[in-house]
């Protein structure tokens, strides 16, 4: 691991398990980083693919920390990183995931520097080979939060005050568990920046991208909504959403899929 020189302002945390094939480019983007505040914690679940050779090459190059060993799945995985983590703000960016160019942090930092804000979210680029690029932003709707995923993590700067008040990401859910984190960050009445810029690439190989986990996804979105949600009348308009929505996305899943 390369020495730092003071404690860095970002921490940027990676879970990874047999993704030889594209952790390199998410390293190449950190490493590429004009700005030098910052470390890289990978959590590899014991990969068997040569992921640890790979990890390997980098850690002598820029401030990279990794360990290699069985989990029991991403939130796991993220919330070892977290507890290794000293930056002031943390950023979840997968191993299928890329920093979009090399003034990404520097940027950045000139934005959230005054650490006035709890969570700052800027947009994400989603590749899928299926489909076209396209950027996927947070969602500026008031309480659309309640019904949807709003905050793409891959984009989402979180103050490390944030996770000490809520806790960090919960093992029970093994896609959504970003979904529950920021849904309870809202409730908490965190303070949330978003952004007009663009700063990652978000992969299409992710678990939350495949379209076989479809059901299990939407399944585990309603979970996090019936175990965080508080107000009855949000109760029931998520009752009537979840009725309209899953019978809605399933068919449009099968429609395109065939």
């Amino acid at each position: 691991m390369s020495p730092m020189t003071s404690t860095p302002f970002f921490s940027i945390i990676t879970a990874s398990l047999n993704y030889g094939n594209s952790v390199v480019k998410t390293l190449d983007s950190i490493f590429a980083q004009s700005f030098s505040e910052f470390e890289h914690i990978v959590i590899d679940g014991g990969s068997i693919d040569g992921t640890r050779n790979i990890l390997k090459k980098y850690q002598n190059l820029y401030p990279l920390r990794w360990i290699s060993e069985p989990d029991r799945g991403i939130a796991d995985a993220l919330n070892k990183g977290i507890g290794l983590a000293t930056g002031r703000y943390l950023l979840v960016l997968q191993a299928d995931d890329a920093l979009l160019d090399c003034t990404v942090l520097n940027r950045v930092h000139k934005l959230i520097r005054d650490e006035r804000y709890d969570i700052c979210s800027f947009p994400v680029i989603r590749e899928r080979p299926e489909l076209a690029p396209f950027n996927y932003r947070a969602i500026r709707l008031p309480g659309w939060y309640h019904f949807r995923h709003t905050i793409p993590h891959q984009g989402a700067f979180v103050h490390r005050r944030v996770f000490d008040k809520i806790g960090a990401f919960r093992t029970e859910f093994s896609i959504v568990m970003d979904y529950d984190f920021f849904y309870r960050a809202f409730q908490a009445g965190m303070k949330v920046k978003i952004e007009k810029m663009p700063i990652a690439i978000m992969g299409g190989c992710g678990v939350s991208s495949n379209p076989s986990y479809l059901k299990k996804r939407i399944m585990e979105e309603f979970r996090v909504q019936r175990m965080n949600e508080r107000s009855r009348i949000w109760r029931l308009a998520q009752w009537i959403f979840q009725k309209l929505y899953f019978p809605y996305k399933t068919k449009l899943h099968k429609l395109y899929s065939s």
